[in-house]
């Protein structure tokens, strides 16, 4: 084989090289989309949800993606559209893969103290009798006479025997929308880092934001 020949097929081989590991590189894009209809879409993130990259639009809200990596057509969805977004690839981290799925998040108003917004939210871990979620958003902060849009990671509980699925980020926990149907729990989540207990507690979930979970399992167990 002469030089030309052999200069082309190193080419060659390298090209294809290069698009199997461009193609392997993608994987972390790589999700399966589950449609309110139940029908799953196996696809290629095109532009996601996420707050970082939604500083014009509603974060956690809409997304595109493709069916292959290099596929130039676009396939849009929502919050409203699908149940749950679950990524393929697996980590040490997260050997189960990442799963986010579209919840309506309390967002209580002046005029509408039932007020909620459909969006995505990511699942941090799934209790006996709650689950934990985390999604991020875009708040203003007065800081001195400047006022600056910063990044905030949220944390909010879904109640497992919720008829609407609610979730509700933590802050909401410890007010009056709990009365209804959690009666009592309001009260108890505020007590629940305070007095001596509430010490030991501060220490064993210093940094565990799952930390509800449990507290919500000792006030049904207390209650019953």
């Amino acid at each position: 084989m002469n030089r030309f020949l052999l200069a082309v097929a190193a080419i060659l081989a390298t090209t294809g090289t290069i698009r199997e590991a461009n193609a392997q590189d993608q994987e972390f894009r790589h999700v399966i989309v589950t449609l309110t209809s139940g029908e799953k879409v196996d696809g290629y993130l095109k532009r996601g949800w996420h707050a970082e990259s939604s500083v014009f639009k509603n974060p956690n809200y809409s997304f595109k993606i493709t069916k292959t990596p290099e596929d130039k057509e676009v396939i849009k969805f929502t919050a409203d559209s699908v149940i749950s977004v679950d990524y393929t690839e697996t980590t040490e981290v997260n050997p189960d893969g990442i799963r986010w799925e579209s919840h309506d998040i309390a967002s209580p108003g002046l005029t509408n103290r039932n007020r909620t917004f459909r969006r995505l939210v990511c699942v941090n871990k799934v209790g006996n009798n709650a689950s934990v979620y985390w999604w991020k958003g875009w708040e203003t902060k007065q800081i001195g006479k400047i006022q600056r849009r910063e990044l905030v990671t949220y944390y909010g509980i879904l109640f497992h025997n919720d008829p609407d699925s609610v979730v509700y980020p933590y802050m909401l926990v410890s007010t009056v929308m709990m009365d209804k149907q959690h009666p009592g729990l309001k009260e108890y989540c505020k007590n629940w880092f305070k007095g001596e207990e509430g010490k030991i507690r501060k220490k064993k979930y210093k940094d565990d934001e799952t930390w509800i979970l449990d507290m919500y399992d000792t006030y049904l167990t207390e209650k019953q």
